[in-house]
């Protein structure tokens, strides 16, 4: 009897210990009930956000002639579908609790001045809203926010820090061409002494090497043509890559002719053996450097083995 009662203690116990640790994890919310961030009937044009964080830095996006840039830490045309996600997610959060209003408690939910991610925006040069973003809640549907002067640690619903903590390359548009590819009417690649290339004549792609005459399968021109209309990177050069298209000279050029008669070009450095599979592209004259991993680099100077037709029997 003396042992049943002591595992039964022990069971207690053991479930007090759990429910402790639960609502220090997750604290029970002083909550007057979910409210729209941005309430008015009509909501900010937002056409400004800074983000600072102590692990990805400062970052500017602003909006010029109805384009979005990225101004902070260097100037460059932003992703338009990124950051219009990011904006229909801060017009629609939704303030589900307060949490606490203890300074000590900031860096607990990384809202501290120096733990969380600062976040200002702006509307015709007026701030509209400028909050310290900490971390998501345990269960993956809320995120800890504070407005900068405000003591009140809060349950944001609808927009994740990771929506807003991002590299300054991430934010980038990644697209390099943007073609019909109807208007694309051929495509070479000269690498060394070979030369390559597509040519549209009527509706059926001709493939020649070097004006040799090679059989191919249309649907597999096609995607290549397609990819090339709208070509866009995989990622931006980083660090470890420059100093490869520094030293080395590219060795693949490609060239495409659209049907106003303009010739668009780019150069190519294919991987070496210790390059990790990675392909730089630089179009000429320009100074951004592109990065492509295999699959779709590979494409980009025609790999006839899928080019060519399946072998019968």
């Amino acid at each position: 009897m003396k042992n049943k009662s002591t595992l039964i203690l022990g069971g207690v116990f053991l479930l007090l210990v759990v429910i402790f640790l639960i609502t220090s994890i997750n604290p029970p919310e002083k909550t007057k009930g979910a409210t729209a961030l941005f309430d008015g009937a009509v909501k900010p044009v937002i056409d400004k956000i800074e983000i600072n964080s102590k692990n990805k830095g400062i970052v500017v996006i602003e909006k010029k002639n109805s384009i979005w840039y990225i101004t902070k830490p260097f100037e460059y045309k932003a992703s338009n579908v990124a950051v219009e996600q990011t904006i229909t997610g801060l017009l629609n959060i939704s303030v589900d609790g307060v949490i606490s209003t203890r300074q000590e408690a900031r860096d607990q939910y990384d809202v501290g001045d120096s733990t969380g991610i600062s976040l200002k925006v702006y509307s015709s040069g007026n701030v509209v809203l400028d909050a310290v973003v900490g971390k998501h809640t345990v269960d993956l549907t809320h995120t800890y926010a504070r407005l900068s002067d405000s003591n009140e640690i809060v349950l944001w619903r609808g927009l994740f820090a990771r929506q807003v903590d991002k590299d300054a390359d991430d934010w980038r548009d990644k697209n390099i061409y943007s073609f019909n590819a109807e208007d694309i009417l051929s495509y070479t690649v000269k690498q060394g002494k070979v030369t390559k290339e597509l040519t549209l004549s009527d509706t059926t792609w001709v493939y020649t090497e070097n004006g040799k005459e090679k059989q191919i399968k249309q649907a597999e021109a096609k995607k290549l043509i397609n990819l090339v209309a709208t070509l866009s990177c995989d990622t931006f050069a980083s660090d470890d890559d420059i100093p490869r298209a520094a030293e080395k000279q590219p060795d693949t050029l490609v060239s495409f002719t659209v049907r106003n008669g303009d010739t668009h070009s780019f150069n190519i450095w294919t991987p070496g053996e210790n390059d990790n599979n990675r392909y730089l592209v630089r179009e000429i004259d320009g100074d951004v450097l592109f990065r492509f991993y295999s699959y779709r680099g590979s494409q980009l100077v025609i790999d006839y083995e899928k080019l060519k037709p399946d072998e019968e029997g």
